[in-house]
């Protein structure tokens, strides 16, 4: 990182003239505009960059602590708003003096993304959407600044989560209570514990009433999966006869879900008279509520989840509150044309 000495070697001007100038008080301590030229051209053309919390702290402006969410770069962007709208309210409502960034991140390579700068710039990190291996380097490293994170567990750092045991049990218990034995579960590649957790729940309340044979199409999670799923699906139901077809589909996400229920759409069959569909509700209420048919979730609750990173952020920064303790949220079934009540 190129520094005001550096500039100064390079021009042959002093540390302070370069400093004089970089500040932008030439005027003041009447520096020639030739050699303001001269350090500014040098400036840009070693690539110096200004350290704006040294420029923040010189200004009069009022002290704001930089709290920093790490955010799935990929698949996760569309579920992004709701999770961002729950931690604006959080400010608002409780009138946290922060200021929130976001940095995109490949999952499965946090480590890259957090780096000395990312470190200096910031006053504490909400990490979502880690994988193992990205839990795994959090755990065998130390941080000079707090962390929360964001639905996975920790015993080193205090963590926000939802019961993944009772999303997959209460999807599993709406169909059985429609009397429907025939389950499938769409879904992507698991990248944490939880999703597995969620689809051996379901799995397992159907085997308590004798029913072993839940099958599973693994997709990516987009819209596109989705409907290539459905297809695929099907594909496999014109080969049996209705008695043994599907008639109750699981979707690990609102993305996946749209796409089925587009593929079911275009090949005649109706939802909720043919099958039911259930999603995990990870994305924005409103397009679940204007799909054809609208869909039923099992609602994740993103925006009470944000809040509550928040607060625990508070509670680490202001009371050096760093055990690592664990808030759960349950989530809840809503019920609309896919699969009524």
């Amino acid at each position: 990182m190129t520094t005001i000495k550096d500039i100064a070697k390079y021009t042959e001007f002093s540390a302070s003239t370069v400093s004089i100038v970089l500040r932008g008080l030439s005027e003041k301590r009447n520096i020639s505009k030739e050699t303001q030229q001269k350090i500014q051209d040098a400036a840009m053309k070693l690539g110096y960059t200004p350290n704006m919390q040294s420029k923040l702290l010189r200004s009069n402006l009022p002290n704001m602590h930089i709290i920093t969410l790490f955010w799935d770069a990929n698949a996760r962007q569309y579920i992004l708003p709701r999770f961002f709208k729950g931690l604006q309210d959080s400010l608002i409502r409780n009138g946290y003096r922060y200021e929130l960034q976001i940095m995109p991140y490949n999952v499965g390579h946090l480590k890259d993304a957090i780096t000395k700068r990312t470190l200096m710039g910031s006053n504490g990190f909400i990490i979502c959407n880690a994988s193992e291996e990205d839990m795994a380097y959090l755990e065998s490293n130390d941080f000079p600044i707090p962390l929360v994170i964001y639905n996975r567990y920790s015993h080193k750092y205090p963590t926000i989560n939802m019961n993944d045991y009772d999303i997959g049990s209460t999807a599993a218990d709406v169909f059985i209570g429609h009397g429907l034995q025939h389950p499938v579960i769409i879904t992507s590649k698991a990248d944490f514990n939880g999703m597995s957790i969620r689809e051996n729940m379901f799995r397992y309340r159907f085997n308590e009433i004798g029913i072993k044979d839940v099958k599973t199409v693994i997709t990516d999670d987009t819209l596109m999966g989705g409907y290539k799923a459905a297809l695929k699906i099907i594909a496999s139901s014109n080969k049996k006869s209705q008695e043994s077809s599907p008639d109750c589909i699981l979707c690990a996400s609102d993305n996946i879900a749209f796409g089925a229920l587009k593929a079911f759409h275009e090949n005649g069959i109706h939802i909720p008279d043919r099958l039911k569909l259930i999603s995990i509700g990870n994305g924005p209420s409103e397009q679940e509520e204007f799909s054809i048919p609208s869909l039923s979730v099992v609602n994740l609750p993103m925006e009470e989840m944000a809040d509550a990173c928040l607060s625990r952020m508070s509670k680490a920064i202001n009371d050096f509150d760093l055990s690592p303790d664990s808030k759960e949220f349950k989530a809840t079934f809503v019920a609309r044309e896919s699969c009524p009540e």
